[in-house]
Parts: structure tokens; sequence; C-alpha cells
């Protein structure tokens, strides 16, 4: 059900039905700045990629915020359990050699070292994969708003976690202000490959990979 503010501003869940309208805002406002993506060559993001973002709408996780009936503001959001660090280097494995493979190479080796599930000893847990805002509308909090409705959906599911990897320093920021916990820090120069070689080198100010909680 839409949730209306008392400005201009109305976050909602994101429909199954509305896959499309989600990926063209998310091409437009989130994967060019997305370090992982500008880190990598080619700049565009793979079909892979793209179709895991959108496979966890179904989920009911993902929330977009509107302005006089347009998306200015998303959130990709899904769950994961104790498995999750295996079916990463699985993932990782499959699309090897790759853009997808090469941020899979690194998201896999964040979530070995968090393992948030096991760690905080919970069955589940949301986490967070893509956070975007339209640049004309930012200040207004709208990256604030969608984590908080995430948070809200994690409790009505029944999760007692919401984790995020926050690939920018601009997404640790938002979240350190809602009270998540940092609990890893990953920096880019230190990922390498098996050849020695910086796996993902994305533009300043960005830095690391770092990654939060929030007990809910």
């Amino acid at each position: 059900m839409a949730k209306p503010y008392t400005d201009d501003i109305v976050v909602r869940q994101v429909a199954v039905g509305e896959t499309e309208e989600l990926m063209t805002f998310l091409l437009a406002y989130y994967y060019p700045e997305e370090p992982l993506t500008a880190g990598t060559q080619p700049p565009e993001p793979e079909a892979a990629d793209k179709e895991f973002l959108l496979s966890n709408v179904p989920h009911g996780t993902c929330f977009v915020a509107l302005h006089e009936g347009r998306i200015v503001a998303a959130v990709v959001a899904g769950p994961k359990d104790s498995h999750e660090p295996e079916h990463m280097a699985e993932e990782a494995r499959k699309y090897a050699g790759g853009k997808w493979g090469s941020i899979l190479h690194l998201l896999s080796a964040v979530e070995t070292a968090t393992d948030v599930c096991r760690r905080f000893s919970v069955p589940s847990c949301l986490h967070v994969h893509a956070l975007g805002v339209d640049p004309q509308l930012r200040g207004r909090n709208l990256g604030g708003r969608l984590m908080e409705a995430v948070a809200q959906r994690g409790r009505d599911l029944g999760h007692q976690l919401v984790s995020v990897d926050c690939t920018s320093v601009y997404s640790a920021r938002l979240v350190q202000r809602l009270g998540y916990q940092l609990i890893n820090t990953l920096r880019y120069v230190d990922h390498l490959d098996a050849s020695g070689q910086q796996v993902i080198r994305p533009p300043p100010p960005h830095e690391s990979v770092q990654t939060f909680v929030l007990h809910l």
C-alpha cells in the first residue's frame, strides 16, 4: 500500500509487473554511479547482473519513491540465509571471466568475511543490493525513507536483521546516520585476483566496501 508523506513524495512497494520501469530507473540513476559497475569494464552492466536485481522483486522487498508519479529513488533488497557464502562462491565461479563475475568475485569475498546469518545466529536476513536516487531530488532523505521501508518490511516478514554492503562512501554515511553497525571493511586495493591484480578500480572517493547491519 502506498505510504504518503507530508510532502509530495510517496514511497511504496514495487509490484511484480513494474520490473521494466524499475530497471529503466536503475540504469539511469544507479548503475552509472555504482562503484563496482564503474570500476569494471565495459561500463554497462551485464544481463545476469540486471536479472539478479529484478529477481528480488517477487519477494515484496523492493521499494520506490515517487514524485508526481515518476520514480525518483529505488531500493532493491532480498532475503538471504546462512548458506549465502557458499552460494555466492558458486555464482562467482559460474560467471568467472566477465564483468559480473569480477563483481561477484569481490562480493563473494565480502560475504565469506561477514557471514551475517551465522555471525548473529539468525536463520535469515534482508540484504540491500542497490539504492539509487535521482540527483535532482537528493537532499530530501529519499534514501533514508527507502531504507526505513526495507527495515519495516523485514520486521513484517519476521527477519531479525538487515544487512548492506556499502560500496560507496555516500551509502555508508547514509546507513550510519540510520543507526547501522559497521562489521567489516574490505579495501578495493586489497582485493586481488589470482595473478595479483586489483579486481575492481572504482573512481574516487570510493576506497572500500563496508558491511553494515541493523538489528530489527
